[in-house]
């Protein structure tokens, strides 16, 4: 009895032996609808491009007042925007460019001064947009403008001619600055007449710089006569000048080319197509040179009543009418004289 006493205390002494774990149910997820078509769409916004924006260009001018300026400008006191270091606003295109609209506003003016400042302004703008034709065109034109008034066009005279030392001077710096811009914008587009007049001005000025009979009897009198004649086709643009640039040719060049008769036949074509005040003059011109007095008179006579004919024709408008009158009365004291 003490014996199984004893095993029995032994029995209940030993410690109970530890229950082992089952291992753990793995939970399977559960992925939804919602989730999938969540995901399908981020995938989808990921790889789509971007779409550009449009950037919109810095402003032309600068606004006189402004919560906070645009680029290409800085700020003036309190509220004001002043053009930045470079002097003008970052444009985009020369069509954009204030300097450019300031000075075909200045053209439009005309006057030597005014056509002094557009070639200022062009000057820089052509600076900025070096291969813009447009501009090469609006450059040549002002340059042209400056040397049609300082020297009067080159006009014809009676006595002699304008190729003087100074004018030769005048048309050697701004005629060789305006030849090459006013060529390539010729040259682009051969069917703007506004580009082969614009062409034909500045070969001429450039030309008589090396001087007028010199250059009539070289081979610049063929080219001469091509954008001349290129013109006449044109009688409608500046009152047929086209006329006028082969008559005064054919005025003023020595033997074999120059001939009087022809040179009347010219002009008087281009009287017949607008009996402007430069016209009128130009006949009377080569009227008296041929001796016919009478018909000079009346030529001058008319070309004092006569209205200006286009704007370049205006541009020297007072000559035309001082060396009118004085064209009126040496054809008036030619026919005093007794025969």
């Amino acid at each position: 009895a003490a014996a199984s006493m004893a095993s029995s205390s032994s029995l209940k002494a030993s410690p109970p032996k530890p229950a082992i774990p089952s291992p753990p149910k793995l939970a399977v997820p559960v992925v939804s609808l919602t989730y999938l078509s969540m995901l399908a769409l981020l995938v989808c916004f990921a790889t789509l491009k971007p779409r550009p924006v449009d950037v919109p260009p810095p402003p032309a001018s600068c606004p006189v007042r402004a919560f906070k300026c645009p680029d290409g400008c800085s700020r003036q006191g309190l509220w004001g925007c002043r053009l930045a270091a470079g002097g003008v606003a970052a444009v985009a295109t020369s069509g954009m460019d204030p300097d450019r609209a300031r000075a075909a506003g200045l053209m439009r003016k005309r006057g030597l001064l005014n056509f002094k400042d557009a070639v200022s302004l062009l000057r820089a703008v052509h600076a900025r947009f070096p291969d813009d034709l447009d501009v090469n065109l609006e450059l040549a034109d002002a340059l042209n403008s400056v040397m049609r008034v300082e020297t009067n066009a080159n006009s014809l005279v009676i006595h002699g001619t304008l190729d003087t030392p100074s004018n030769k001077k005048i048309w050697r710096t701004l005629g060789d600055e305006a030849l090459p811009l006013a060529k390539a914008a010729h040259h682009a587009d051969p069917t703007s007449v506004r580009a082969l007049a614009v062409y034909a001005d500045s070969y001429m000025f450039s030309c008589s710089a090396k001087g007028i009979v010199q250059q009539a009897v070289t081979g610049a009198s063929v080219e001469y006569k091509r954008v001349a004649n290129a013109l006449r086709d044109n009688p409608w643009h500046d009152s047929c000048v086209g006329c006028c640039f082969l008559g005064g040719l054919y005025a003023v060049a020595p033997w074999p080319v120059g001939n009087k008769e022809l040179s009347a036949k010219y002009l008087e074509e281009a009287v017949a197509h607008k009996a402007s005040r430069r016209n009128l003059y130009y006949a009377g011109v080569v009227a008296y040179q041929r001796g016919l007095f009478a018909e000079a008179r009346d030529f001058f006579a008319r070309a004092l009543r006569a209205p200006i004919g286009s704007e370049t024709e205006g541009d020297i408008g007072k000559f035309l009418m001082d060396r009118a009158r004085e064209g009126l009365a040496l054809s008036q004291e030619a026919l005093a004289r007794p025969p």
